[in-house]
């Protein structure tokens, strides 16, 4: 039921997502802890009353902040499957990279809070593990297993794989600043993330693909 004096329809989702953006940028910028709500009511321009009213205080906001990733993830990783639904094993999870690097630069902040707090000992951790980590890691194993199954991949351990293949991709966005000023790289830009695809590709071709195999580019 609608309470007395709450906003409601376009306004409520423009406010909402303007307290979720302020606290995104905030919470990367000062860390969860150095950051206080009346400091996001003021980058958000709303009343200190709403962060409570929508999300339940700081904690809520960053439990909706996390949640609202993932599941966005999903949801256009599903329409890209259903897009493309006969791709073989291996332009499947080049398709899954390409996506997933870009849906990271693209929201670079939440990425990077996510993995901070990941790499802390706490509940939410050990939730967002569970919920959405194994999620992730699921859509991955389940292509490369299909890939060892139809005698396409090499049998490697798949989770050896996914291990390499995440410190690629977690590592740039986990660490903006150390890219930009110790390796002169701009993570946020095409170009880089073009690289970051091509490089997992060459990580998956001489870990999984058997030397005889036709699609190997020596026997192409």
């Amino acid at each position: 039921m609608k309470r007395v004096g709450e906003p409601s329809g376009k306004g409520t989702d423009q406010t909402k997502a303007r307290i979720l953006a302020a606290a995104a940028k905030l919470f990367d910028a000062q860390g969860f802890d150095g950051t206080t709500v009346r400091q996001i009511a003021k980058e958000a321009d709303v009343n200190l009353a709403l962060i409570s009213y929508y999300f339940n205080g700081k904690r809520g906001l960053l439990e909706v902040l996390i949640a609202s990733y993932y599941e966005t993830f999903f949801r256009l990783l599903s329409e890209q499957k259903a897009a493309s639904p006969q791709l073989d094993p291996l332009d499947e999870l080049l398709a899954v990279v390409r996506l997933y690097v870009f849906f990271q630069r693209d929201h670079a902040a939440v990425t990077r809070l996510i993995q901070r707090e990941l790499s802390v000992e706490s509940m939410l951790a050990r939730e967002v593990m569970t919920v959405y980590i194994h999620r992730w890691k699921h859509i991955f194993s389940s292509i490369l297993e299909e890939g060892i199954s139809r005698n396409l991949f090499v049998p490697l351990s798949v989770d050896q794989v996914l291990l390499a293949m995440t410190s690629l991709l977690v590592y740039p966005y986990l660490n903006l600043q150390a890219v930009r000023e110790v390796y002169y790289l701009e993570p946020g830009s095409d170009e880089f993330c073009e690289w970051l695809v091509a490089s997992v590709e060459q990580l998956f071709r001489s870990l999984l693909i058997p030397l005889s195999s036709p699609s190997s580019p020596d026997n192409a």
